[in-house]
């Protein structure tokens, strides 16, 4: 009897808190709210405690639509301790509107049956949904919807099974309801005209900024106690975590003196990189942090003698453009992110051989990396042009019919291995 009271006492708290819709008062100190006004309402419901890439794309485009000048008004729509991180930045008009979801299985059922009647409680005009999940459309308001990447169907190894099922017979009716598709890279706007060419005209190439730090060759003159070598991934499979430590002996059995520095929050891999770890005759030279503050993921890229990405698949991938940007040497892997935002250069790796890469590394190193990937090779991918791409894409979407949404971008060189799963 008692866990059925406690049951019932939660689906009523979740009912009272979720499903009772209330506009939002949550408006920007001194703000008078416009009801003439158009409202785009930006979805950072997904956004977990502890961030990674996806996270800081949701969290940055956030905060840069919400300074920039713009024709209409912003509502967030986020879980509340989440509000804090958008507040100061709300202008005249703007809200966040918090929605107290407590797991995984409340966030899924509001997006199919709460979220759409709180849309329209908030007038919102159009909704961007940025994390796969989309609600159902209505004639009230427009939709948008970030894909992230296509991993899960191209690369399903790499996957957890859950995330694998679930998504694979939900994505094309998330796909379906959006005005616009709006995709992270080129090369993942190809894989999803490939696997859903449906969705011709639709998909619209929004690329995200890597800078955020505000700091360019930020090397330090206050060098650690060891020099060290940096890898920032979630230990994801796909992330080739071990294959790094299988370079990192092989530079030390050349000589090198430094350490490896592995940051990033334990996932699908981390069995796998602990495993290298037992067997390297380095493993006390090798630190796992796990994720880190912002500081200090900030220090360790001045610190950095090198950094190290051997990931096989990204939708983008912001940690080797960071880097580049703070004028770290960067021995990356030619995945399909590297190839289209940095093409063809030396310290680009098509093959996944340690020797050879670590026989590069240790010839530059004895230079001072002399043929470093420039910092400059990065200047386009700006927080400041992905929010002027994403406000016109607003207004394009709002100022058409949704019969008539030429938006596209070029999908001819996409790869679906595995569009039966659709």
């Amino acid at each position: 009897m008692q866990g059925s009271a406690q049951l019932t006492e939660s689906v009523t708290g979740f009912i009272r808190d979720v499903i009772v819709i209330r506009p939002s008062a949550a408006l920007s100190p001194g703000a008078t709210p416009d009801h003439g006004t158009t409202v785009v309402g930006l979805d950072c419901l997904a956004l977990p405690r502890q961030f990674s890439g996806a996270a800081h794309y949701i969290v940055y485009l956030t905060r840069h639509l919400l300074g920039a000048p713009r024709p209409f008004a912003v509502k967030v729509f986020c879980k509340p301790y989440h509000a804090a991180l958008f507040r100061d930045a709300l202008g005249p008009g703007d809200a966040v509107v918090p929605v107290p979801l407590r797991h995984r299985a409340e966030q899924l059922w509001y997006y199919e049956y709460g979220l759409g009647a709180r849309l329209k409680a908030e007038g919102v005009n159009l909704f961007w949904a940025t994390h796969y999940l989309c609600p159902p459309p209505d004639p009230a308001y427009r939709l948008l919807t970030t894909v992230h990447d296509l991993g899960f169907v191209l690369h399903p190894r790499h996957y957890p099974v859950v995330k694998r099922l679930y998504f694979g017979r939900r994505m094309r009716t998330f796909l379906s309801r959006a005005d616009a598709v709006v995709a992270v890279s080129s090369s993942t706007a190809a894989d999803l005209g490939a696997c859903f060419p449906e969705l011709e005209g639709r998909i619209r190439v929004v690329t995200p900024g890597t800078d955020h730090f505000q700091e360019r060759g930020c090397r330090t003159s206050d060098r650690p106690p060891a020099p060290l070598i940096l890898a920032v991934n979630t230990l994801e499979r796909r992330k080739n975590v071990p294959f790094l430590v299988r370079v990192f002996d092989a530079l030390k059995a050349a000589g090198l003196p430094h350490r490896l520095v592995v940051v990033g929050q334990a996932a699908n891999g981390s069995r796998a990189v602990r495993h290298a770890l037992r067997q390297s005759p380095h493993r006390a030279d090798i630190v796992l942090t796990g994720a880190v503050p912002e500081p200090r993921l900030r220090r360790y890229y001045r610190e950095a003698d090198l950094f190290l990405n051997a990931s096989t698949y990204e939708g983008f991938g912001f940690t080797p453009f960071e880097a580049i940007r703070a004028d770290v040497p960067a021995l990356l892997y030619a995945n399909n992110t590297v190839s289209e935002f940095l093409g063809d250069h030396p310290y680009i790796q098509r093959q996944l051989d340690a020797r050879k890469w670590a026989e590069l590394i240790a010839a530059e190193w004895r230079d001072g990396f002399p043929g470093r990937i420039p910092s400059t090779a990065v200047d386009h991918l700006s927080w400041a042009n992905c929010t002027r791409a994403a406000i016109r894409l607003v207004n394009r979407t709002l100022e058409s019919n949704p019969e008539e949404m030429p938006i596209a971008a070029s999908t001819d060189s996409g790869n679906c291995s595995a569009r039966a799963s659709f």
